[in-house]
């Protein structure tokens, strides 16, 4: 009770150091066992810093700097076990030279018990936040924060911040976080300015792997808000997300409508054993959900749109797969300018050995979109096998339901 108390305190101190015009570090640390270590560097003031170790040969080491009087940078660790490793590394600083008065605060907090987990934190400029929780033995957990985008977090629609949470129980489990948020220039001088990366990360098991790579950065266009969540349960899954782009379409005239066209939303969730997903989002408007229940499934969705679309750029994809040995290959995009969006799938396999490979397309205006893609099976040995594309008045849609085995359909539409 009093290490949280002083935990919480150190903390919290900071805003009447901050009222008084200090530019102070606080740093609290308490240690319980033999040879643990904690090394801690703050420089410039506005630092704080709590750490509690309770066992054996554990270690914290954390660089805190601050470039900015009005920036800050917060961090905690908890170790309670042996071996475990915590390293945290925060810079504040401005997103440009011209916005010294930006937010800038990085925060994180990890917690650890167990034997010889590993947490490695890096958090650059401002308006990062992060948290990692590990419960078992060698579980790896290292998450990398990159911001430099000038909209604030609570700006309307959205804002420039980056959030990640990991929490792992198990052992030898992995998992890697890359966010990254900037603000960009168009052609014309135009401010283009980044927004949000959320990811959310759970692993209950052992040996799972998850990555999940996240970039909202202003270039050809606004950087979206991107929002991905990942659950492996079992022993020996695989997962990476990738999201990133620019948002395509038009913004809508009320905030739920502009949040919409700047999101590329991910769920993935897997139970069993060495299942394999890879989802790929580029731009905004993509949403994906992935169920995988048994053993050796395998998922690759790979959705995108025209970076500089001017449609709500929607790629909607929906796969879920319950037995062992499915596999499903999706590829939906929309290649050329102009491009309204549309390119809808629903993929669900019950059974063994399934396989579904499906690509749709838009293009050639007139105006493109459209496209939508079902398949069902259930039983052994079914395949499907779809490609889609749109020209001329558009509109594709294909509809296949498979129950028994041995099953095989193949469609292509022009």
């Amino acid at each position: 009770m009093r290490m949280m108390t002083a935990l919480a305190l150190v903390l919290a101190s900071a805003p009447a150091a901050y009222a008084a015009g200090a530019l102070s570090n606080e740093s609290f640390i308490e240690q319980v066992g033999t040879k643990n270590d904690a090394t801690i560097t703050q420089k410039n003031g506005n630092n704080d810093q709590a750490t509690f170790q309770a066992g054996k040969k554990n270690s914290v080491l954390t660089t805190q700097t601050s470039n900015l009087a009005s920036g800050k940078n917060t961090s905690g660790n908890v170790q309670v076990g042996k071996d475990n490793t915590a390293t945290t590394s925060q810079t504040n600083s401005a997103p440009n030279a011209l916005a010294t008065g930006a937010p800038t605060t990085n925060n994180s907090f990890s917690a650890q018990y167990g034997v010889k987990n590993n947490v490695i934190v890096g958090q650059d400029g401002g308006q990062n936040t992060q948290g990692t929780l590990q419960v078992g033995n060698k579980n790896i957990a290292g998450t990398a924060q990159s911001n430099s985008s000038i909209t604030p977090a609570t700006a309307s629609p959205v804002g420039g911040d980056n959030n990640a949470f990991t929490g792992q129980f198990g052992n030898n489990n992995k998992a890697a976080v890359v966010q990254t948020s900037a603000d960009g220039t168009s052609f014309f001088g135009d401010n283009l300015p980044g927004h949000s990366n959320t990811s959310s990360t759970m692993q209950i098991g052992d040996k799972n792997e998850a990555a999940t790579q996240q970039t909202s950065v202003g270039d050809t266009a606004q950087g979206p808000r991107n929002v991905a969540a990942a659950i492996q349960v079992g022993k020996g899954n695989l997962e990476t997300t990738t999201q990133g782009g620019n948002v395509s379409g038009a913004f809508g005239a009320t905030t739920a409508e502009q949040i919409a066209n700047y999101t590329n939303a991910s769920f993935t969730s897997q139970v069993g054993t060495k299942n394999v997903a890879e989802v790929d989002q580029e731009n905004g408007a993509n949403t994906q959900a992935l169920f995988q229940t048994g053993t050796k499934n395998a998922a690759t969705i790979n959705q995108t749109t025209q970076t500089f679309g001017t449609g709500n750029g929607a790629n909607n994809a929906l796969t879920r797969q319950v037995g062992k040995n499915n596999l499903v290959n999706l590829n939906q995009a929309m290649a050329v300018p102009l491009a309204l969006g549309n390119n809808n799938s629903f993929i669900s396999q019950v059974g063994g050995s399934n396989i579904v490979n499906a690509a749709q397309t838009t293009g050639q205006q007139a105006s493109a979109g459209n496209n939508t893609q079902a398949a069902i099976q259930v039983g052994t040995g079914n395949s499907v096998q779809l490609v889609q594309a749109t020209a001329a008045n558009v509109t594709n849609t294909s509809f296949t339901a498979q129950y028994g085995m041995h099953n095989t359909a193949t469609v292509s539409q022009h």
